[in-house]
């Protein structure tokens, strides 16, 4: 039994003996047939550059706004002024109509509202007493907080006043004072889609009041600011003077006579009051009449015009047809896409979605414009998929920065950037190799003799983000270190990765040295790549 165990014993030693040294000897095998001998290698200088992890996807052009021009009276067409696919202008007329028959409609509907107010004031005169309360004092109404059929007390109440009122015409801001501001400097102030003339009217512990006219803005309300070229951001609107509106009246509220930016002078009726409630039917009559006066106004506009016409710049999407004289209410007679925001909608797969997100930066490259990709955002990521041949995919919409070229229909290929790394190192994946203590590359000495059996220093490195040409190096070598690629690896690196699906590209900044291979146009990502830092595989 003895011997038997030594000889076990033995046999095992031998085993690994041999195991080791078949491991040395493949390594310095490969190490030996991976030498580049004269002209058999390459020389790639490490740099720094951009690399990219994307998603793909296509998808087809369209305008991301949509307007339908429909009326709440029935209208009849008498002839279509233009079709769909046509650009079309503010006021530009679309259908022309039977005015005839629209002043019918008119006449019809203006005894309707003479028949109604007639109505509501016969409810009216039940109230036994009435209440005017006037404007106090000279100021512009900024907030209103009482209507119709509330007890006034209540909103006193609630709120403490009837109403906010700006006194002395002001709204102010309050603004970083920057370099040549000074008292009496115009700024300009941004509200909604109104730029007015800001005075610089303190400046203090590099702070700047600024003042404007209080037509415009609501307390609390956001403007943008800007002094001569320089974009100061944004900053809450104030009320200069503001004064708050009391009242010690009761009563029902019947009628208000203020509207927010408009002015009241002193003794001006601003509210008036009803010792009852507002019955339920006098609210209805009102509702009425207030639908039947609009109604009306806008038929009369019809009316003077004599067509209906594009509410504004846009290309006409749809249009009723010739044949379709007879419009009922509420028929959707034409729509139109206006604006120039334009999107595309994508479908993304499943493994891929969860690295999806609002505000990611895409490229899209038109089918049928060359040499050319424009910037895209992602806007809008679909929570329901939808199943193709299997696979689930999910709409992804991307808000594109587009041209005159861009036209609706159109198809293209986006790529999403959902993971990027900048001014990195990066070294090619056709010069790393691997070992079971991990990858390395060959890096050129000018100390090396020429007896040396490898064909530069044996580095080992660690990588982060990959694409199938090139690795982010995060460890193990710098800027200009020199790596030696074989010829053969050089020529065979670039093999790109087809279909949709998650893949990778490569921006170098200054330009792709030598050695770099192409971008990838899709496809999935390299074994090893992706953000967990792997490395990828070699020879």
């Amino acid at each position: 039994m003895k011997k038997l165990l030594k000889i076990l014993l033995v046999l095992v030693i031998l085993g690994a003996g041999a195991y080791f040294g078949y491991q040395y000897y493949t390594e310095r095998y490969a190490t030996a047939t991976q030498k580049p001998a004269g002209s058999g290698y390459t020389e790639y200088v490490i740099s720094r550059g951009n690399l990219s992890k994307t998603v793909t996807g296509t998808g087809t052009l369209s305008i991301s706004q949509t307007r339908d021009i429909s009326l709440d009276c029935a209208v009849t067409v008498t002839n279509v002024l233009a079709e769909a696919g046509e650009a079309v202008s503010e006021g530009q007329a679309l259908l022309a109509i039977d005015t005839a028959a629209l002043q019918t409609t008119i006449d019809t509907l203006q005894e309707e509202l003479d028949a109604c107010e007639s109505d509501m004031a016969g409810i009216a005169d039940s109230f036994s007493s009435t209440t005017y309360i006037k404007m106090p004092q000279y100021g512009r109404i900024k907030e209103v907080y009482i209507s119709a059929g509330q007890y006034i007390q209540d909103v006193m109440a609630e709120k403490g006043c009837i109403a906010l009122l700006s006194l002395d015409g002001w709204m102010y801001v309050e603004t970083d004072a920057v370099d040549g501001m000074e008292i009496s400097s115009t700024v300009k102030v941004k509200v909604g889609r109104t730029t007015l003339d800001g005075t610089v009217r303190a400046l203090e512990n590099g702070k700047a009041t600024v003042t404007f006219s209080d037509a415009y803005g609501t307390e609390g309300g956001e403007v943008e600011l800007t002094f001569g070229k320089q974009t100061l951001g944004t900053a809450a609107a104030h009320i200069h003077m503001p004064y708050r509106l009391t009242t010690t009246e009761k009563g029902y509220i019947y009628a208000v006579y203020m509207e927010e930016n408009a002015r009241k002078w002193e003794g001006n009726k601003i509210a008036y009051l009803i010792n009852v409630p507002v019955p339920d039917s006098y609210q209805t009559l009102q509702s009425t009449r207030e639908k039947l006066t609009g109604q009306i106004q806008a038929l009369k506009s019809l009316l003077r015009a004599g067509s209906i016409t594009a509410p504004a710049d846009g290309i006409v999407a749809s249009i009723v047809e010739a044949s379709a004289t007879e419009q009922a209410a509420y028929t959707t007679l034409a729509s139109l896409y206006v604006g120039d925001e334009k999107e595309m909608v994508v479908s993304v797969d499943e493994l891929d979605i969860i690295s999806v997100a609002v505000g990611q930066d895409t490229d899209i490259a038109m089918d049928a414009i060359t040499g050319k990709t424009y910037s895209a955002t992602v806007s809008k990521v679909s929570q329901i998929g939808t199943s193709e041949s299997g696979v689930t995919v999910y709409d992804v919409t991307l808000t594109i920065d587009g041209d005159e070229q861009l036209k609706l229909g159109m198809n293209g290929t986006a790529t999403i950037k959902i993971e990027e790394v900048s001014d990195v190192l990066l070294v090619p994946i056709s010069a790393m190799n691997s070992s079971r203590n991990g990858s390395y590359v060959w890096v050129k000495s000018e100390s090396q003799t020429g007896d040396s059996d490898e064909p530069g220093v044996r580095t080992y490195i660690e990588t982060g983000l990959s694409d199938e040409d090139f690795a982010e190096v995060t460890s193990g070598l710098s800027e200009g270190d020199v790596v030696l690629i074989t010829r053969e690896a050089s020529t065979s690196s670039n093999s790109g990765f087809g279909g949709m699906g998650a893949g990778m590209m490569m921006d170098m900044g200054g330009g792709m040295p030598a050695g770099g291979g192409a971008v990838p146009s899709g496809g999935g990502a390299p074994s090893g790549g992706g953000s967990g830092g792997g490395r990828p595989g070699g020879n």
